[in-house]
């Protein structure tokens, strides 16, 4: 049942950042090329191909570049999500990212890397889970989120895949993640609009700015 639900989600959420691509194409008279920020192809066939013409992906680890076997569609490259120096502003027709965000560091990091996508994209969609959904994601624990550091990382105990972890190992995945909230997703990207993503309280929010964002 959870697999079924979290792939009528993705399903959705696929649909609607369809929609925006080809109102954008639309809008420019061509196909669209994204550049996906700490992103892989796999993630794109839930989205679909038509009307782009190309997808670089960004990464900052090195072993993520050969990672993928890559069709003509994708480029990968090295870079930073907190400093697209190599991209002039509004050089990108869309910039994506998936679930990235919350772990680039703590706020002044989330927020350059905030900064950095709205200066290069034209159009823009960056995804993040939301906070206030009680199930920590990447952990899949219940409130873990919500408790103070320390208390997070003697919960994590409590997980079959980190359980087993040292103190300092626990205490390193802990502060690798940074959910946000709606008003701070808000404040990051004060542009375009917010795409809240709901099952019972709000489960992800995806900001959307440029053209075919409406």
């Amino acid at each position: 049942m959870k697999d079924l639900t979290i792939s009528r989600f993705r399903t959705a959420r696929g649909r609607i950042l369809r929609r925006q691509i080809e109102k954008l194409a639309d809008h420019l008279g061509r196909p669209v090329s994204i550049l996906d920020v700490g992103g892989r192809p796999d993630y794109w066939e839930n989205v679909g191909h038509e009307r782009i013409s190309e997808i670089r992906l960004l990464n900052i680890d090195e072993n993520e570049i050969d990672r993928h076997g890559l069709s003509n569609l994708f480029t990968s490259e090295i870079g930073d999500a907190r400093d697209l120096k190599g991209y002039a502003d509004k050089s990108v027709d869309l910039v994506h990212s998936n679930s990235v965000i919350e772990h680039v560091g703590a706020w002044p990091d989330m927020s350059a890397m905030a900064s950095e996508m709205q200066r290069v994209g034209l159009s823009g969609w960056i995804q993040t889970p939301a906070w206030e959904f009680p199930i920590e994601p990447h952990f899949r624990l219940p409130f873990l989120h919500w408790l103070a550091p320390p208390m997070r990382r003697a919960a994590l105990k409590l997980s079959k895949d980190y359980g087993a972890l040292d103190v300092a190992t626990r205490r390193y995945h802990i502060d690798r993640i940074n959910l946000l909230s709606y008003s701070e997703v808000r404040a990051l990207f004060p542009i375009g609009n917010i795409y809240v993503e709901k099952f019972v309280f709000s489960k992800s929010y995806s900001a959307r700015w440029g053209p075919g964002a409406a």
